[in-house]
């Protein structure tokens, strides 16, 4: 039951993990065009700006998948695909507190709510081992 219930909760950390490329790549691209606007930069720069821009939110994208795939691996009783998880939640709550003691801005909880969900429940699931098997029915 509790294996049902973490791999349920860490699937919907990968689905949030996911939908923030798209914040990421098409809302805050708002913001960026914003503050680009106001500097100098040649024509380079700018389009690898941008290249990084979407890079990320794909990375963010192929985490989220990989989140849900390890929590689609655990609710079948497999345990090895949750290093994937548990390692983008390191990521994402270092990046997180880095960035929050760095810039200073609410907004970087967000990694380190994201990362601490995945990796407790990566923790949490791993640590479970494997569901024991079914009996055979033994015909009568």
């Amino acid at each position: 039951m509790l294996r049902k219930f973490a791999s349920t909760l860490l699937a919907l950390t990968g689905l949030l993990i996911g939908l923030g490329a798209l914040g990421h790549s098409f809302v805050g691209r708002k913001a960026l065009d914003a503050g680009l606007a106001s500097i100098q930069l040649d024509a380079h720069t700018g389009k690898l700006i941008y290249l990084v821009w979407y890079f990320c939110g794909g990375c963010m994208l192929v985490f989220g998948m990989l989140v849900i795939w390890s929590a689609w691996r655990a609710w079948h009783g497999e345990n090895r695909a949750l290093f994937a998880s548990g390692l983008i939640g390191v990521f994402y709550l270092l990046t997180g507190a880095l960035a929050l003691a760095y810039m200073r801005e609410p907004f970087w909880g967000v990694f380190m709510v994201l990362g601490g969900l995945s990796l407790i429940l990566s923790a949490t699931l791993g640590l479970q081992g494997k569901p024991a098997a079914r009996p055979l029915a033994t015909p009568q």
